[in-house]
């Protein structure tokens, strides 16, 4: 890899490995660049900014040190994790119709103390999906400095829609609660864990964001889905950040994140991803943007 001074697939080490006779003879197998692949991304996600690897594209690998420092965040492609393009993990689930009576009465944003109880099915994300009676619970985590949102490109593999985030979107987890949660759902757990799924961001980074409000004060979202798919309820989970350089270097290049000032910047709301768009129409909004 030191010699390509190109990303390479792991198809293309492997074989550049073999011309060079460095692979073990006891290597075999059909399947050596997909284990290949899967160990240089599991490397790239454990260790972080210490992997001595990074990927520049879906599928392209380089060594860190042909990557200047100042450029890495710049060219660093963060891959979404196989377990969500599978839908293989447990979210949090409520009854449809008992959720669409409490938002019919107050289509606000909702404090979402007032129907966390609703919330008691737990079963993989690709089974509720099927399920069109139930209602998913979401989360968008919303990264603060001074009067600015962080904004950014939604992921491809999100299932709301292409356009910009007030944020990061992601899942509230059936384990994201444990011993240690404050309260029953581990929503500060489930906003790191996402931070972290969807940046470099290493964990000392994202322990100095500060949330500003405490699980009672919450508020949440209705997402109403299509006449044939799925309804969510959006948890809206804000942190505040201290260093919006270090944190915006954080976030792959790809996602073009940059600082906002929501609403007075956002000159065209159709650019909005679909939950992004509909906080920004929603009445209320003042108390989170």
């Amino acid at each position: 890899m030191s010699e390509s001074r190109s990303a390479m697939s792991a198809r293309e080490i492997l074989e550049a490995a073999y011309r060079l006779q460095v692979v073990p003879q006891h290597l075999f197998g059909k399947t050596q660049s997909k284990t290949l692949h899967a160990r240089l991304s599991e490397d790239i996600l454990r260790n972080r900014n210490n992997s001595a690897f990074t990927r520049t594209a879906p599928g392209r690998f380089a060594l860190r040190t042909m990557v200047p420092d100042s450029a890495v965040s710049k060219h660093e492609y963060v891959a979404p994790q196989r377990a969500y393009q599978l839908k293989q993990f447990d979210v949090l689930c409520a009854d449809a119709h008992e959720l669409s009576t409490v938002f019919d009465q107050d289509p606000r944003l909702l404090l979402f103390k007032l129907i966390a109880p609703f919330f008691q099915k737990q079963l993989s994300l690709k089974r509720a999906d099927r399920d069109r009676k139930l209602v998913r619970l979401r989360l968008l985590v919303i990264i603060r400095f001074r009067d600015r949102l962080l904004t950014l490109t939604a992921l491809d593999a999100a299932d709301t829609g292409p356009g910009r985030s007030f944020g990061f979107l992601g899942y509230v987890k059936g384990d994201d609660a444990n011993l240690f949660s404050s309260e029953t759902f581990g929503v500060d757990a489930a906003a790191k864990r996402t931070i972290s799924e969807q940046s470099m961001a290493p964990a000392e980074i994202i322990e100095t964001l500060s949330k500003t409000s405490d699980f009672d004060e919450l508020r949440c979202l209705h997402i109403e889905g299509p006449a044939d798919g799925y309804g969510s309820v959006v948890l809206l989970a804000e942190f505040k950040c201290r260093d919006p350089d270090e944190f915006l270097a954080q976030v792959p290049a790809h996602r073009s994140p940059r600082w906002a000032r929501v609403p007075s910047e956002i000159n065209d709301i159709l650019s909005l991803e679909p939950i992004s768009r509909k906080l920004m129409m929603s009445e209320g909004r003042e108390a989170i943007l």
